[in-house]
């Protein structure tokens, strides 16, 4: 099927892994092309394999996911990485997100939203399981950073990029031309010195001004 998601899993305990395939196996519009046991493998396979996502635990020999991240976002900038761990640590959530990763997950998820977390990241949106996302907004830590000088023009337009809209779809459903939309971005960036749309969302997460909860939520 061509409008099939591909798929590589990175986890090194073996049942896990099998654990996880199956789940993603009973979904039609899912389809897992490799596996990998380790961090190193795991980048060698998705450059010949080319998926459209990577689905990833953070800690794995050869290479950690966040240094898989780095690695694979400097040549493969569209693919998207969805980590699945077992630790909540809140650093781990920020560098993973900053990293470049579209998302992340506990291993205590039940496999619908695993599934679900799956599609969200491979239609652009950015995905939290709901208690890391009430964790890292409950962890703001200044109120009175640039954050709080968004317009309710520029918010609006991270709002909507932390549904994984693209430019051109803002622009339609804010009834604003592109061109505005690039202003907004820029100004976004500018005002929570950031370089990236990821980064603004984490940004905006962090601090307790977006919420992103059940996965492809839009």
């Amino acid at each position: 099927m061509s409008d099939q998601i591909t798929i590589v899993i990175a986890e090194d305990h073996t049942l896990v892994r099998e654990g996880t395939r199956e789940i993603l196996a009973r979904e039609a519009d899912l389809l897992v092309v490799g596996e990998a046991a380790r961090g190193d493998e795991a980048v060698i396979l998705v450059r010949q394999l080319l998926p459209m996502v990577l689905l990833m635990d953070m800690r794995m020999p050869g290479l950690t996911g966040i240094e898989v991240t780095r690695q694979l976002m400097v040549d493969l900038p569209d693919l998207k990485i969805l980590i699945l761990s077992a630790h909540e640590d809140e650093d781990y959530v920020r560098e993973a997100l900053a990293s470049g990763a579209s998302g992340y997950l506990l291993k205590t998820a039940p496999g619908r939203e695993l599934v679900e977390g799956v599609r969200a990241v491979a239609a652009g949106s950015t995905v939290l399981s709901p208690t890391l996302s009430r964790k890292l907004a409950q962890s703001r830590m200044d109120p009175s950073r640039a954050t709080d000088r968004l317009s309710s023009r520029e918010f609006a337009v991270l709002r909507l990029i932390a549904q994984g809209r693209a430019n051109k779809e803002i622009a339609v459903e804010l009834g604003i031309s592109l061109r505005t939309v690039e202003g907004h971005l820029h100004n976004i960036f500018e005002k929570l010195r950031v370089t990236s749309r990821t980064e603004a969302v984490v940004h905006a997460v962090n601090h307790g001004l977006l919420s992103i909860g059940e996965p492809g939520e839009r």
